[in-house]
Formats: structure tokens, C-alpha cells, sequence
């Protein structure tokens, strides 16, 4: 909408309503936007900061996604083990059993560690010890709730991007 400089009485209240209107989709528009540029941190900083960095084969970091909607966007995860990755998982609640075993096996050999029944056993002691330890909570920086906390991170910086790419999309009305 152009800046007015002389506006008729009559006119005011339409033109207030256009402009609120204007305003409301230009917040919605920085909404998104700052979403897309938080994935984008979490991605290339916040992700790679960690150590150990929670990667694999990259299901975690491809499993984050932006979803829009009419009145803004979220980002989420719907990996099933992303929970895990964020909060950790205490050693009480470690069941070993067959499949667990079975991918701890698969990630060794693919890791190159051991091969064989030499993967079975090198399987058997990274799950007995996930047992005592627990899962993601012995990292340096981890919080005494565990986890990597990777989307607490992103929290923690949404609202100085939000302000800033909301306010970005209003300036550009003007």
C-alpha cells in the first residue's frame, strides 16, 4: 500500500483496515520466513556444534522440515528417534534386546569397527553400556535433564529472528 501524505476523514477508516490487514500478512510473511532461517541455523550451526553430532546416515538432519500454515510455520522432526536425540534417554530405560542389538551390529560394521561376531560383541558392550550410562548424556554441554538439546538451542535464538524478519517484511510496505 503507498504512503498516503493527505488522507480524507471519510477515507480513514477503510484505509486503516487495508493497512491492518497489509500489516497482518506482511507478519505472517516474516513468521515463515524466520522459520525457514532457523532450519537453516540449525542445520549448518547448531547441529555441527555438537559433539558427538547426532549423524549417521543423515535421517535426523534430513527429518527437519518447515511446515507453513495461514498463520505462520513450525519446524519439527518426525524422525521417531529425534525425541531421544533431543531429550536423551536414561540408562533405567535402555531395554536391550534383539533389534537393538541387531542395528548396534549394523552401525559398527558400517562404521568399520568390527565385522562378524566381533560386531555382535562390540554390539553387546555399546548396549550395555548405553544400559549404565544412558543415551546422548554424557556430552560436554548437556543439561541435568540430558539430551543434546539441538531444538532448545533454536528456541533460545528464534525470537531475535523472528523480530527481525517480521520487522523486515512490515518495513517493505512502507
Amino acid at each position: 500500500m503507498p504512503v498516503r501524505s493527505n488522507l480524507d476523514l471519510s477515507d480513514a477508516a477503510p484505509w486503516v483496515r487495508e493497512l491492518g490487514q497489509e500489516v497482518s500478512v506482511a507478519a505472517v510473511r516474516g513468521l515463515q520466513s524466520a522459520a525457514f532461517l532457523g532450519l537453516n541455523r540449525l542445520l549448518t550451526q547448531i547441529i555441527p556444534s555438537r559433539s558427538p553430532q547426532p549423524v549417521d546416515r543423515g535421517l535426523y538432519r534430513a527429518g527437519w522440515r518447515v511446515i507453513t500454515s495461514p498463520d505462520g510455520a513450525d519446524i519439527e522432526n518426525n524422525e521417531p528417534h529425534a525425541a531421544f536425540i533431543e531429550d536423551g534417554v536414561r540408562g533405567s530405560n535402555v531395554k536391550v534386546g534383539r533389534l537393538m542389538i541387531q542395528a548396534l551390529t549394523e552401525w559398527v560394521t558400517r562404521k568399520g569397527l568390527a565385522q562378524g561376531t566381533e560386531a555382535v560383541s562390540a554390539a553387546w558392550a555399546i548396549a550395555q553400556s548405553m544400559k549404565r550410562r544412558g543415551i546422548f548424556n554424557a556430552y560436554a554441554g548437556s543439561s541435568a535433564l540430558g539430551g543434546l538439546r539441538i531444538l532448545a538451542e533454536l528456541n533460545t535464538m528464534l525470537p531475535g529472528i523472528i523480530q527481525d524478519e517480521v520487522m523486515r517484511e512490515i518495513k517493505a510496505l512502507v
